[in-house]
């Protein structure tokens, strides 16, 4: 039997038009997620415009959501902030659901998230991306369009959060292994 390397995440970092711009590749999830997003808390304590390129990330489960809010936070305590760009799909389905998308902090683009240029809802509207996430969402009848109001879908992600996060703990101390 040939052992096979388990789904990861790799960083990288570059600047542009005065942001700290890092790519994230592969899978963001809750146990690649301490490594993956470490390349973010140097820019976010230095209170920098951090841009994360989504373009390569094939995938973020909703711990690494919240990880990723809280190196936000992190940024604007700071005096900077950080912004996500060019999701896939994928990835998108996860940011509509969660309400990322309407707080502005989801750019079609790297060089729209730089620039900082028009409304990030409405770049990615006008792309298609965001509303057609939604509508795949419900028209495929995996959430109803109800949950898309009134902030349930981001109760809903918490709720998920922390019973992913309570898993992870639980599989990283070893209990439950038999």
């Amino acid at each position: 039997m040939t052992a096979r390397a388990m789904p990861g995440v790799s960083a990288e970092k570059s600047a542009r038009a005065g942001c700290a711009v890092v790519a994230l590749r592969g899978e963001l999830d809750v146990c690649s997620a301490a490594d993956g997003l470490s390349a973010l808390n140097a820019p976010a304590a230095a209170g920098a415009r951090v841009v994360v390129d989504l373009a390569e990330l094939a995938f973020m489960d909703c711990y690494s959501l919240n990880q990723l809010m809280a190196v936000r936070a992190q940024a604007r305590r700071a005096g900077g902030d950080l912004v996500l760009a060019g999701p896939q799909p994928i990835v998108l389905r996860l940011l509509v659901l969660c309400d990322v998308v309407s707080h502005g902090l989801v750019f079609a683009s790297v060089d729209e998230a730089a620039s900082g240029a028009g409304s990030a809802p409405a770049a990615l509207v006008m792309s298609g991306a965001a509303g057609g996430a939604a509508a795949s969402l419900a028209g495929a009848g995996i959430v109803s369009s109800a949950l898309f109001r009134g902030g349930a879908a981001m109760r809903h992600a918490r709720m998920l959060t922390g019973l992913i996060t309570a898993a992870g703990r639980k599989r990283h101390d070893g209990a439950g292994a038999h």
